[in-house]
């Protein structure tokens, strides 16, 4: 009673005067210095210390050492750690034997609970301790002993979606099968797996009645036993769009939400995200109201605020292929009801000066799927070729998640001059393009796969003054065997049929060399010559890259390439061109940037500085 009577007159001051100690202490702690809390209770006395410690010290040491052995792997001995209270025991300063004493006793009953979930019962666990000086040596060697085995898998669906079909299919993928080692971890992820497909099928008010695990450790053997109750199911009512800025029926079709689809948080996330693409509006914002929805139909209210309809911009950029480039740009946003779009740009550089425009019509959602019709003059002045180009084109695009398409009617005008040679050409060219992506992520890839096809031709009897049929295929790929490491590599193959490549116009043929192709050599710089060595563009190509990437710290990384490629008249006479070098990589949000320093080993020269930004796929 006396000790009790103390400690509560007492208390009050010694905290008081801690915390004014703490105070004092903060404005003159040095960056980085912690501050602890110490309670411990003994003999049934509580106090309280305050312990400031900077946290640079060195040579402090813990009071407690523990060093875990046995077949296990990092994840298990990752667990044993953050259970252990032993492992918890900070600072240099020494434990009293009855609070050392009463963790380490603790020890084996914390090991045996971090291995349950992953599936291990009964291990065996060695404990030994031995002092040096103030510091407690723990050596715990770990048996995981045998696994809990899965022997049965019971899980029963009920309510309105106990017929559902695809909840009864998420039911028979459920990761964890009989004969399968018991993994809480997996356990709890196929759970959350089957109450996130009953939200998809609109089941907002899914849960699990019964959810058990039954371990049976003298069998090494557990029951699995699952119960979901789906609840009502909710489907969508009518969508109702609160703005008269676009048609509501192109509003639709962006949305693709129908009346009756399934009422689900991530269709909401789509429909919201979707007409956010669109670049028409500002806001969207959804209205509904489950409990007041009739007959499990969830009428849903679209509020809009629609974006400024101009948009302008102005950049200023460089490429070694180019030269230093400046943009201006300007977009209407929405010219009438129908969603229609207008992009113009004008793109002035040292060598290539261009003035384009594009008017655009959705069919559906503008980002997926569209008519474009385009209009843009472009001047070149490289070397020996100079070129002026006039060019229509209207085509369908289409846009998807995995790859590109696009099919079209250019009708192209150009004047060119190529070495001693002046020409005039005017051709009409239906053509087909596509893009198929298969990857992780398109901006930072750690593996992928892109391939991209185009054909196109023209006829001399219709609206132009030569033919020719034209194929090209490209190919990149890039795989990480490490956290570390990653291989790159493309390919690219291209051939036209046509009589005399003279007739054909400089955009029109192929040439290899610079940023995007044989690194080494300056832009266009490989291909057939005349006896004056112009470069005159070749009616085939064929170009190939492997590199190697490093990350270095961050976001920073570096690698070495070998490039070699030709452009050429034919097949049976190539000889490639090769290059190789090294570069600096920095990964940002949009791509990465690149520099790379590359050396022609075909052609005397020097080094040549190549620079380019972009996703990697």
């Amino acid at each position: 009673m006396l000790i009790f009577l103390l400690v509560s007159v007492l208390l009050p001051s010694v905290l008081r005067r801690a915390a004014k100690h703490i105070r004092s202490r903060l404005h003159h702690t040095p960056p980085g210095t912690s501050i602890a809390l110490s309670i411990r209770t003994l003999g049934g006395v509580t106090a309280a210390a305050l312990i400031i410690t900077p946290s640079a010290a060195v040579g402090a040491e813990a009071p407690v050492i523990v060093e875990i052995s046995g077949q296990l792997t990092e994840q298990q001995r990752g667990n044993i750690q953050s259970h252990l209270s032993l492992t918890r025991m900070t600072g240099n300063a020494p434990l009293s034997t009855a609070v050392f004493n009463e963790l380490y006793s603790r020890a084996e009953k914390e090991t045996k609970k971090a291995l349950e979930p992953f599936g291990y019962y009964t291990p065996e666990i060695n404990l030994t301790h031995r002092m040096t000086g103030d510091v407690h040596h723990v050596a715990m060697a770990v048996d995981p002993g045998a696994p809990i085995i899965v022997t049965e898998v019971d899980i029963t669906v009920v309510g309105q979606g106990k017929e559902d079909k695809v909840l009864h299919k998420a039911v028979t993928l459920f990761p964890l099968q009989s004969g399968n080692r018991l993994d809480h971890r997996v356990y709890e992820e196929g759970k959350d797996a089957l109450v996130g497909q009953a939200l998809d099928q609109g089941y907002q008010q899914a849960r699990f009645r019964h959810n058990r695990v039954a371990v049976r450790t003298k069998t090494h053997s557990a029951a699995i036993h699952l119960q979901l109750d789906t609840g009502p199911q909710y489907r969508y009512g009518p969508l109702t769009f609160d703005t008269d800025l676009i048609d509501h029926n192109l509003l639709r079709k962006v949305t693709q939400v129908r009346t009756g689809d399934p009422f689900s948080p991530k269709s909401l996330t789509r429909l919201r995200q979707a007409l956010f693409n669109t670049d028409y509006f500002k806001t969207v914002d959804l209205h509904y109201d489950l409990e007041q929805s009739p007959a499990d139909r969830v009428p849903v209210t679209v509020a809009l605020t629609p974006n400024p309809a101009h948009k302008y911009g102005i950049g200023l950029g460089y490429g070694t292929d180019t030269g230093t480039r400046g943009t201006l740009t300007y977009t209407n946003r929405y010219i009438n009801q129908l969603g229609h779009q207008l992009d113009v740009q004008l793109q002035p550089s040292e060598r290539k000066n261009s003035l384009g425009s594009t008017y655009i019509i959705p069919i559906g959602d503008a980002k997926k799927d569209r008519v474009a019709l385009a209009a843009g003059y472009a001047t070149e002045e490289f070397n020996s070729i100079d070129t002026k180009t006039f060019n229509t084109t209207i085509s369908h695009d289409q846009y998807r998640e995995w790859g590109e398409f696009s099919t079209y009617v250019q009708f192209l005008d150009e004047q060119y001059s190529v070495g001693h040679q002046d020409d005039h050409a005017t051709l009409l060219i239906p053509g087909i393009k596509g893009s198929v992506f298969w990857t992780d992520d398109r901006i930072a890839t750690k593996k992928g796969l892109r391939l991209s096809a185009s054909v196109l031709g023209s006829e001399d009897t219709l609206l132009a003054n030569t033919s020719f049929l034209q194929a090209s295929l490209r190919a990149k790929g890039i795989y990480s065997f490490s956290s570390l490491w990653r291989c790159i590599g493309r390919a690219d193959i291209g051939t036209t049929l046509v009589d005399d490549i003279g007739k054909l116009p400089p955009s029109l043929r192929y040439y290899a060399g610079g940023d995007q192709s044989v690194r080494g050599y300056g832009y266009k710089k490989i291909g057939p010559v005349d006896a004056e060595g112009n470069n005159l563009g070749g009616k085939n190509i064929l170009t190939y890259s492997v590199e190697l990437e490093r990350t270095l710290v961050d976001a920073w990384s570096g690698a070495v390439f070998y490039d070699s490629g030709a452009a050429m008249n034919t097949f049976s006479h190539v000889s490639l061109k090769s290059g190789a070098g090294f570069g600096l990589r920095w990964n940002g949000i949009f791509g990465q940037v690149r520099l790379d320093l590359a050396k022609a080993l075909d052609d005397d020269g020097g080094w040549r500085l190549h620079f380019t930004m972009g996703a990697d796929l």
